[in-house]
């Protein structure tokens, strides 16, 4: 009784944490695709991520530019796209 209570407990355990695992690699994979052009992000997709990690095009978010303030104190735009 005693062990089928422990092999449960462990089984849920480990279930709650491989989910907490998955959601953490879905969110880092998001954080990526803000800042990577969509042609990088289309070919780490061609290449073969598990189907629960694909990044798609609509879950995208805009890249915000990037400023950099030059000595003179104009602002120049940069983007990496």
């Amino acid at each position: 009784m005693t062990s089928t209570a422990l092999r449960e407990a462990s089984r849920l355990f480990n279930l709650m944490r491989a989910r907490d695992i998955q959601r953490t690699a879905q969110h880092t994979l998001d954080e990526i695709a803000t800042h990577f052009p969509a042609h990088l992000i289309d070919d780490v997709n061609a290449r073969g991520l598990p189907p629960d990690r694909v990044i798609s095009a609509l879950e995208r978010k805009p890249a915000s530019a990037r400023s950099f303030k030059n000595a003179n104190g104009i602002y120049k735009i940069y983007s990496f796209d």
